[in-house]
């Protein structure tokens, strides 16, 4: 089927995607309440059963179940496609402001990162089997329960099913339907605590070691970093010290989050953090830094580049000409591209301000990405 075709194909099942979209939309789903992911779960897996896939749910400890989802085909290629469930959203927003259709635009809590992107997914399964296709020889389609904070749960199920795959699809949503995510920074998070000594502000303060001052000088320091390694950026985002102002606080500490575009990044970074924590400004505090990288870097292989080429070209045949653009967010294709497997990110819809309540998807980007990732997958044996 040329991608003419296939991109008419997919424009008539945008009208059923929608209507998947609303019910996916109006279901608290964020990490913290698994069951609205237990819920969202519960109306995917027939859909995927009724695509032939054999699937199965398996339970979190604390989050919501992942489903795999499994198709054999005649092709060559073995693929893993992967979505997350979750939303950043807190239960309760849903009744706030419930999907709705406004000048070609779809809102909603989740709308765009990422429950259209799982459809995207589903929908270009069902376009390839509704014209006889299976051109993979296997195909996992995982969703998971727990990516917005990191993939605590669904990591370790995510490296063990990317360890026998020839490629990964990743579908994240994007802000340009021409635009692919071809690389992403590493995610770390790290905790910086500092110890004083308590006294009594009035009576003998030089008897105290201030250690909400210590932090806030270490915070300075930590904040000069950035830069200091190419791509590397630091944000020190929350802070906590002191019980009351009569007292010298004797405990303060921070939370940091960290960006780095290279492997070699990861260590040298925690040395600076490491060299700023025993570097006391005040005379008897102390310090620990405490954390990781719940995100290695994606970067960009050859192999990969060759899986972006292939989709280049299925792009170019319905008149879109792809870009591949690095970002500093995080997803689960740090995860398998740190495995060294070729993935392609950012096939979700594209549209704009995730994590916000003014999130929202262009309806117009649905089809071509539906059509994009049916005729990228037609391809997988010129990767194999």
């Amino acid at each position: 089927m040329p991608n003419t075709t296939t991109l008419e194909a997919a424009s008539h099942l945008v009208e059923p995607f929608l209507t998947d979209l609303r019910a996916l939309v109006d279901v608290d789903s964020g990490t913290y309440t698994p069951a609205g992911v237990a819920v969202v779960a519960d109306y995917l897996q027939p859909r995927f059963a009724a695509l032939g896939a054999a699937v199965e749910r398996i339970a979190g400890d604390q989050m919501g179940p992942q489903l795999v989802s499994r198709l054999r085909g005649q092709g060559q290629g073995r693929v893993l496609l992967i979505g997350h469930m979750d939303t950043v959203f807190p239960e309760g927003e849903v009744a706030r402001r419930p999907f709705r259709l406004e000048n070609g635009r779809a809102y909603g809590p989740g709308v765009l990162d990422m429950k259209s992107g799982l459809l995207v997914g589903l929908y270009a399964l069902r376009l390839l089997l509704d014209t006889g296709e299976l051109p993979f020889s296997e195909l996992t389609f995982i969703c998971n329960s727990d990516e917005e904070i990191g993939s605590p749960e669904s990591k370790p199920l995510i490296q063990r099913l990317a360890r026998d795959v020839d490629a990964a699809f990743v579908l994240e949503p994007t802000a340009d339907v021409a635009v692919l995510k071809v690389a992403r920074k590493g995610v770390g998070t790290y905790r910086l605590d500092v110890t004083g000594v308590s006294s009594h502000a009035g009576v003998k303060p030089e008897d105290g070691r201030n250690a909400i001052l210590e932090l806030a000088h270490k915070i300075i320091a930590i904040q000069a970093l950035n830069g200091a390694l190419d791509g590397l950026t630091l944000n020190v985002g929350v802070t906590h010290g002191g019980e009351r102002p009569n007292v010298v606080p004797d405990a303060a500490h921070a939370l940091i989050d960290i960006r780095v575009a290279s492997p070699d990044h990861t260590s040298r970074v925690e040395d600076m953090l490491r060299q700023i924590a025993s570097d006391a400004t005040i005379a008897g505090t102390i310090a620990t830094i405490t954390g990781h990288f719940a995100h290695q870097p994606f970067v960009q292989s050859e192999r990969a580049k060759q899986l972006f080429a292939l989709a280049a070209e299925e792009a170019a045949a319905f008149g879109l000409t792809l870009r591949g653009e690095a970002t500093g967010g995080g997803s689960d294709g740090n995860t398998t591209a740190a495995l060294g497997i070729p993935t392609l990110d950012g096939l979700g819809p594209a549209g704009g301000l995730a994590h916000n309540p003014g999130e929202y998807v262009e309806v117009a980007s649905i089809a071509p990405r539906i059509a994009l990732l049916a005729s990228t997958l037609r391809r997988m044996g010129a990767l194999s």
